[in-house]
């Protein structure tokens, strides 16, 4: 290793180095979060006033439909994956580990109404960390789902893509299976507890004089992204679900950030020791 050319030394210690950067974001990063999540009180939507707030509801209504299902929502982010053969399968003929690459993305950027039955405000999904009341991920053979079938079925919590088995899959990409294609939807749904952590700012439509349900008043508010590096948060889980969440992402930050500090280690006293 001592005798190793210093341009492929400097080249494989690029990994620990980039291990290390990235637990770093991701640890400073995620903490951050938290302990901001910590340190916010909720506010009643008719005692907003401009700044960094945080507010607790119910989503008002959802007329949305998730272009994929076609089911209707308050919110949605939908994407269509296809199940491809690696450069290396195509090129050598022989078996590797397909791939699934993203064709098609959509994210609904329509202000989500929240309601607390006496007042209500919008939040301005565009730049959020969204955290969905429920998912669906399905398969087909086109690009294109067919809804013959009815509304896929909802799955609660946040989505995690499931792992890839490349025995069944590798037949797939060569035709002998009808699967080509995965269709993932994660939803936000009209009544949904919902909070969100972000910029409150006045709204030019006026309150009316007269009150009644919060979800018919005039929203005098909206929550949008910060203009600072605050975190920006809507979530329909519990708080302390995102907050556990942020909290394990910033151990596993910790963890990379050593795990490169010691590929780095030993490759620097396996060169110099």
């Amino acid at each position: 290793m001592s005798s190793m050319p210093v341009a492929f030394f400097a080249f494989f210690m690029l990994f620990p180095i980039v291990m290390i950067g990235l637990g770093i974001g991701i640890a400073v990063w995620s903490k951050y979060v938290a302990r901001t999540m910590a340190r916010m009180r909720p506010v009643e939507i008719a005692d907003l006033v401009p700044g960094y707030r945080v507010i607790w509801g119910h989503v008002g209504d959802g007329n949305l439909r998730a272009p994929l299902s076609g089911r209707r929502c308050a919110w949605f982010e939908a994407w269509v994956e296809e199940l491809r053969p690696s450069e290396t399968l195509q090129r050598r003929k022989h078996e590797q580990a397909p791939q699934w690459e993203r064709v098609f993305l959509d994210s609904s950027d329509q202000p989500l109404r929240v309601t607390d039955g006496k007042a209500s405000c919008l939040v301005a999904p565009e730049g959020a960390r969204v955290y969905e009341t429920a998912w669906s991920a399905w398969e087909g053979e086109s690009a294109t789902p067919d809804r013959s079938a009815g509304e896929p079925e909802l799955n609660p919590g946040s989505y995690s893509p499931p792992t890839l088995r490349v025995t069944s899959t590798f037949n797939s990409v060569f035709g002998s299976s009808p699967v080509r294609y995965r269709y993932v939807e994660r939803y936000i749904l009209a009544g949904d507890p919902i909070f969100a952590m972000g910029e409150a700012e006045p709204r030019r439509a006026r309150r009316p004089a007269a009150g009644g349900d919060g979800a018919a008043v005039p929203a005098a508010f909206r929550i949008r992204k910060p203009e600072t590096r605050q975190p920006f948060v809507i979530s329909a889980q519990d708080p302390s679900e995102v907050l556990a969440e942020n909290q394990l992402a910033a151990t596993g930050g910790i963890i990379l950030a050593v795990m490169g500090a010691g590929g780095a280690f030993i490759l620097w006293k396996l060169r110099h020791g």
